[in-house]
């Protein structure tokens, strides 16, 4: 794995930074600049980004990207466009300047790396043209769940940056507001946030198939339930070893955070209202 990386996919909120911090403190490499507490290097996600944005789509409106995938000039423009960016200088954002004096650039990397952004499961296939013998990881979350966490988090964005604009509001008759007051308005209705999952599952799940012997699935909830186990496969899979020092962490996950949502009557008249689209994934309206 030293030359390809391996990409992480699957829907927002379902277990990923559990599975980065997993790999990271296996040894693998994930970004020098990331997100905070996510492991996404901004790097390639800044490059997913400006992917989506060529087909007026983004996170939370990603079939729109098919039309890019499906323009063959268009498409090719933005492959050429991304196997120039990782060859360039510019990825010393995702190797920090030590690592690129060693290596100069991503194909002189002599240690397994990858990286971890849920819009790549939109753009995946533009980056199996650039890495074509990269490994794909999928972790998926009941439906439920995952909409009710996006939720939350709106929710949350949404109440700071309120609170924000009303201490703020007198300068901008001066000063342009420039920060985003949502993350995704559309998520705060369940309906739409399982909708969503609903796309990024099968997305995900079409390309493990496609992908064959260099893909993997797994079920957040099953990491929970065994997570020694379900890691070991993990590792496995990616040619890592368990860290030294060992991975304590794993013995103080609570497996009671599987299946949240049956502790919520909404969240389970949400489930048993949406049971086709749950069980086309493997889930069920209550536990297991």
């Amino acid at each position: 794995m030293a030359r390809y990386p391996l990409i992480i996919i699957g829907m927002h909120r379902s277990g990923t930074s559990m599975l980065a911090r997993l790999l990271r403190e296996a040894g693998m490499f994930l970004g020098w600049r990331t997100q905070p507490d996510h492991d996404e290097a901004r790097f390639f996600q800044g490059l997913n980004i400006w992917a989506l944005s060529h087909a007026s789509a983004d996170w939370d409106v990603p079939e729109r990207f098919d039309d890019l995938l499906d323009n063959p000039s268009v498409r090719h423009a933005a492959v050429d466009y991304l196997r120039l960016s990782v060859q360039s200088p510019r990825a010393i954002e995702y190797l920090g300047p030590a690592r690129y004096v060693r290596s100069r650039g991503l194909v002189g990397l002599d240690g397994p790396w990858g990286f971890k952004d849920p819009r790549s499961t939109f753009t995946l296939p533009l980056w199996l043209e650039v890495f074509p013998e990269a490994r794909v990881l999928h972790v998926t979350r009941h439906g439920v769940d995952v909409a009710q966490s996006l939720r939350v988090r709106e929710q949350e964005f949404l109440r700071r940056r309120l609170e924000t604009y009303a201490a703020r509001r007198r300068r901008h008759r001066v000063i342009a507001a420039r920060a985003l007051y949502s993350k995704s308005l559309s998520v705060l209705e369940l309906d739409n946030g399982l909708s969503l999952w609903d796309s990024y599952v099968t997305r995900s799940s079409e390309h493990i198939r496609a992908v064959g012997a260099r893909g993997m699935e797994f079920r957040y909830e099953d990491f929970l339930s065994s997570p020694r186990e379900v890691a070991q496969r993990l590792l496995d899979f990616c040619g890592l070893t368990a860290p030294a020092t060992g991975t304590p962490w794993l013995d103080s996950i609570d497996p009671s955070r599987a299946f949240a949502f049956t502790r919520d009557p909404e969240l389970t008249d949400l489930a048993r209202a949406h049971e086709t689209v749950l069980a086309r994934h493997g889930y069920g309206s209550a536990a297991g």
